[in-house]
Formats: structure tokens, sequence, C-alpha cells
């Protein structure tokens, strides 16, 4: 699915998913397709869910967005260190 299907079918909504396909461009992730893993009313449930799918499946990239954003940005983040 696209992004701005995705903000006419859920609008005003928090949204958790999967990014099928993306490359990186300029320090911004570029999501061309996503999975829709769910649809939330409040952030801090989206935040939630997010933070339990993540621990239990940290190679997936997840992210949690609002449907308001026109164009969905998202920042790079260069980690130092170790995950665990």
């Amino acid at each position: 699915m696209k992004w701005e299907g995705l903000r006419k079918k859920h609008p005003d909504s928090w949204v958790l998913f999967e990014a099928v396909q993306a490359h990186s461009n300029e320090g911004k992730r570029i999501v061309e397709d996503l999975s829709v893993l769910d649809i939330f009313n409040d952030s801090e449930e989206a935040i939630k869910a997010y933070r339990k799918l993540h621990k239990k499946e940290p190679q997936r990239e997840l992210y949690v967005a609002h449907t308001k954003k026109e164009n969905l940005e998202i920042q790079e983040r260069k980690w130092l260190g170790v995950r665990v």
C-alpha cells in the first residue's frame, strides 16, 4: 500500500506499519510500499504496540505515524553501540 492510499482509507489515525519497500536518501528513509499492521486512535497505544512487536522481532522495519501527515518523512538515526 502507498502512504496516500492509507491516508484516504484511515484519516486522522495513528498507524503501525512495516516498510515493505524502502530506501535511504540524504538522511531520510523513503517508504515506497508499506503493510499496515494496526490502526489506533491513541498515540500511546500505537507506541506500546510498536515496542512490543519490535522487541519480539527487531529485524523488521516498523514505524508509527499519523495520517494527518501529507508526506511520510522519516529521519534516519545513526546508532552508536550495541542494541539489546
